[in-house]
């Protein structure tokens, strides 16, 4: 349950409540006051104090982002001047895109900064992204077995793997490269990532042309209302998540690039 997804917190503890036996009980003990009162609190009667909210944000493990939304939300609740109501419920819908970022939805991964200067040959070109996941792959640790992959001579895919040997992303063992690093992700705002976007891309693009049958391509041009428009990306940032979920414990066997365009490298 994420409490980003609730624009009430009183929406969001009921749902805590409904969905774990015995939850109004431990909620009530945390915020140190009567089960009667928190149950009448959350059926709209009553406001939690910020310190009862507090015993509750600490009981539930909540993060320091997550505890500012929760507490944001008593604020608006509690709020009479309707002006200071919209305000606090602008601030609640900023802090719920933030927290949605593609960046945050990245875990156990190196963000490449800025002044990580040397990484920027790595998002120059689609290949340096593109051989690096590969060497995850045994069959494809190889000067040879990465030409004959990629449909390249071998002189472009030394440049690279040394460039990839020096970075330590991949590790040189007798004529085998393998891959050696954790997951890389650029931050948002990264000068490179418009390069990075566009590579692949264009990849998708050439992958299109083929006519390959067992990649997957969507783009669609739709209208619809700026509350489904956030819950889309809601939507699109949990599938992301899933996704990494998926990909990321999975026994490499080939390379694929995803853009809601999925298709082999």
């Amino acid at each position: 349950m994420n409490i980003f997804d609730f624009k009430s917190y009183k929406a969001f503890l009921k749902a805590y409540c409904d969905a774990e036996r015995g939850a109004l009980t431990r909620l009530a003990d945390a915020a140190q006051t009567q089960k009667s009162y928190l149950s009448t609190c959350l059926k709209g009667k009553g406001q939690l104090s910020l310190d009862q909210a507090y015993g509750i944000a600490e009981y539930l493990e909540l993060s320091d982002f997550e505890q500012d939304y929760f507490y944001l939300l008593i604020d608006k609740e509690k709020a009479v001047t309707p002006s200071l109501r919209r305000r606090l419920e602008g601030k609640g819908k900023e802090m719920a895109r933030e927290a949605f970022r593609l960046k945050n939805q990245q875990k156990d991964s190196i963000i490449i900064t800025e002044r990580d200067s040397s990484i920027g040959f790595y998002y120059a070109t689609w290949l340096a992204t593109a051989i690096h996941t590969l060497t995850s792959v045994p069959q494809f640790q190889s000067v040879a077995s990465l030409g004959k992959r990629l449909n390249l001579n071998p002189e472009s895919i030394a440049a690279v793997t040394s460039y990839l040997e020096k970075m330590e992303l991949i590790k040189k063992s007798g004529d085998k490269f393998r891959w050696n690093s954790s997951n890389i992700h650029l931050e948002d705002s990264s000068a490179w990532i418009s390069s990075h976007h566009t590579n692949w891309r264009a990849r998708a693009m050439d992958n299109v042309q083929r006519n390959d049958r067992d990649a997957t391509h969507y783009s669609a041009i739709q209208s619809f209302s700026e509350e489904d428009f956030e819950k889309l990306k809601k939507k699109i940032a949990y599938f992301i998540n899933d996704f990494n979920k998926v990909a990321d414990p999975s026994e490499p066997e080939d390379a694929f690039c995803f853009n809601i365009d999925l298709f082999r490298v």
